[in-house]
C-alpha cells in the first residue's frame, strides 16, 4: 500500500518549514518566489495531495456542492447535472449528486445527507409532487439555489426557464401552420413547469379566438409511455387534434409512436412539438420539433 504524502515530507523534500509548506498550499501572498517554486516542485515530484476533511476543517469550505435531482435517467436531468459538474470543476469544485426518484422521503433524507456531508451549497430540482410548498427547503442550513421547478412557497434563490413562455412559443408555432385544433399534453399538475407550460398554451388560444381546447395529464413525471397513453387518448376521441403540444420531448416521443401506430403520419396527419430539445428528438422518425432550452 502506498504511503500518503504529508506537509512533513514536502518540507522535508524543499527544505522549508511546514508552516511554509503549508502558506504555499494555501496561496499565501507573503512568500519568497524562489521559495514558492522549490515547494511546487517538491508536490509535484512527491505527489502530494491535501487531505479534502483536513484542508476543510482549516479553510471552513470542503469545495464540493450538493445536487439533488427527481430523475437521472431523464436526458433533461442528466445534461443539467453534467453542466453542473463541469461549471463546478472550473472553480475547483466538486458535485455530489443525489436523486430523489420523485419521492418526498427521499428528497428528505438527501437534504439531511447532502447537508451532513459538509458540502459548501446545495442545488436541488425539487420533486413534482412537493410543488405547492417550498418550506422544508427554507431551513437549509447552507446556501442553497432551486433549479428548473421552483415551488410555489419558495423565496429563495432560483434559477428557471420561462416556462409560461414556453407555452406560448410551442402553442403560436402550432397556430402560425394553420391548426385550430390543438390540444396539450401536459406534465404532472403539482409541478410549476407544467402549470405554467399549460398557462402559456391556455393563453395562446384565448389570444388567437380558438374554441377548442383539450389537456390531458402526465400521470408519472414526463415519461414516453405518458405521452403513449395521452396521445392515444386523443387519437380516440370523435374530434381529435390536429396538432399536440407535448410538455417534454419524452411524451413527444412517446405520442410519435401512438401516432404511428394508429396509421397516421408526422405532421401530414398531426402536428407534433416537445420542450427540451434532448439528443434523441433528432433521431426520432421524423425527428421532432421542440423548444430548446438553455441549459448551460
Amino acid at each position: 500500500m502506498k504511503t500518503r504524502v504529508t506537509l512533513r515530507d514536502v518540507a522535508r523534500h524543499a527544505g522549508v518549514s511546514i508552516t511554509t509548506v503549508s502558506n504555499v498550499v494555501r496561496g499565501w501572498p507573503y512568500i519568497a518566489e524562489e521559495t514558492r517554486e522549490r515547494v511546487q516542485n517538491a508536490i509535484v515530484t512527491l505527489g502530494y495531495h491535501p487531505h479534502p476533511i483536513a484542508q476543510g476543517l482549516r479553510t471552513g469550505q470542503m469545495q464540493t456542492i450538493g445536487f439533488i435531482v427527481p430523475d437521472l435517467s431523464s436526458p433533461y436531468f442528466a445534461a443539467i447535472v453534467s453542466v453542473a459538474e463541469d461549471i463546478a470543476r472550473e472553480h475547483g469544485f466538486t458535485v455530489i449528486i443525489f436523486s430523489s426518484h420523485e419521492d418526498q422521503l427521499r428528497e428528505a433524507e438527501a437534504i439531511h445527507r447532502a447537508t451532513n456531508r459538509l458540502v459548501d451549497g446545495l442545488l436541488i430540482a425539487p420533486i413534482a409532487k412537493s410543488q405547492s410548498s417550498g418550506l422544508h427547503m427554507q431551513n437549509v442550513s447552507v446556501p442553497l439555489v432551486v433549479v428548473d421547478r421552483v415551488p410555489d412557497g419558495y423565496v429563495g434563490v432560483s434559477c428557471a426557464l420561462d416556462n409560461f413562455l414556453v407555452g406560448t412559443i410551442a402553442t403560436e408555432h402550432l397556430i402560425a401552420h394553420g391548426h385550430r385544433k390543438i390540444a396539450h399534453i401536459a406534465g404532472p399538475i403539482a409541478a410549476r413547469p407544467a402549470k405554467d407550460r399549460m398557462e402559456g398554451y391556455e393563453r395562446s388560444l384565448e389570444q388567437a379566438s380558438l374554441d377548442y381546447k383539450r389537456v390531458v395529464y402526465s400521470e408519472t413525471a414526463w415519461g414516453c409511455e405518458d405521452g403513449y397513453r395521452c396521445m392515444t387518448e386523443l387519437l380516440r376521441e370523435a374530434d381529435p387534434p390536429t396538432a399536440v403540444f407535448a410538455s417534454n420531448d419524452r411524451v413527444a416521443i412517446g405520442a410519435l409512436r401512438a401516432i404511428a401506430e394508429a396509421g397516421l403520419s408526422t405532421p401530414a396527419d398531426i402536428s407534433l412539438v416537445g420542450v427540451d430539445d434532448i439528443e434523441m428528438s433528432a433521431y426520432s422518425n421524423p425527428p421532432l420539433t421542440t423548444v430548446r432550452q438553455p441549459i448551460r
